[in-house]
């Protein structure tokens, strides 16, 4: 509704992952260096966490549109519930094991885990690397959980993992995982995602502002620190504040964003 006014070639607050927009702060851009590296060279466990909205599955999504299809077999769980056996016909599913598949019939997690490894083998011998991405990983409350996840990193050659696991989730995950030294000691890094400081956030609005289309601020240093001061420095938060200025600013025919109009929408 207001691309047009402000010759935006794209809406550039929109709360979805898209690889495109993502915002390099200092702390983003270390966890992208590190996770990447990790992935690359096939490191076995990783963990990133954060608090709500802090970008962490945009992170996600960027780093796996640069992973080689021919090179990675990505299996993303999303939302993770139920037991271990849950856990693991999901993984299933996700390595593209046929639904007829009596497998899928068996309580048996010993059958289940000899199933995984075999598909496991299968990549291996088809010389791609198994990354499973496991998105909201603070829904995984139980320690015999944790234990099987950790278990699954026992899949492995001489020289190499035959599964590489990336645990996503807000702090409260963390947390957990601490409290878990067998588990916590077999990750190869882990790293946590804080909220944007004033300067990122007036960086971020004018980064997504650029790859929208737009190549002036439209927001003056005002309106900025009062988006930083309600957003408390949240991608998600600011994104919904700047989206919404963005129209009342267009449907008032203004030429910058103020406080006025950021105070319109709070």
């Amino acid at each position: 509704m207001y691309l047009d006014y402000w010759k935006l070639k794209q809406k550039p607050f929109e709360n979805t992952p898209d690889p495109d927009f993502f915002y390099f702060s200092p702390e983003h851009e270390e966890a992208y260096i590190r996770f990447k590296y990790a992935i690359s060279e096939n490191k076995g466990a990783i963990l990133l966490t954060g608090d709500y909205g802090c970008g962490k599955t945009t992170l996600i999504r960027l780093l796996v549109s640069e992973l080689d299809p021919e090179r990675f077999r990505i299996a993303i769980l999303n939302h993770p519930r139920g037991d271990i056996n849950d856990l693991l016909k999901a993984i299933l599913i996700e390595f593209e094991e046929p639904l007829e598949s009596p497998i899928f019939k068996t309580d048996s997690t010993d059958a289940i885990e000899r199933r995984i490894g075999e598909r496991l083998i299968e990549s291996f011998e088809e010389k791609t690397i198994t990354l499973l991405i496991i998105d909201e990983a603070q829904l995984l409350k139980s320690d015999h959980i944790f234990e099987e996840i950790r278990l699954l990193l026992n899949f492995q050659l001489n020289d190499r993992f035959l599964i590489n696991i990336f645990l996503v989730g807000q702090p409260e995950l963390r947390d957990h995982v601490n409290k878990l030294p067998q588990f916590e000691q077999r990750l190869y890094c882990k790293y946590h995602l804080h909220v944007l400081d004033l300067n990122e956030t007036t960086n971020y609005i004018n980064h997504r502002l650029t790859v929208a289309g737009l190549d002036r601020s439209v927001f003056t240093s005002e309106a900025i620190r009062l988006i930083y001061q309600n957003s408390k420095g949240t991608p998600r938060r600011i994104n919904n504040i700047c989206d919404l200025s963005l129209l009342f600013g267009s449907s008032q025919k203004v030429e910058m964003i103020d406080t006025d109009i950021i105070q319109s929408v709070l």
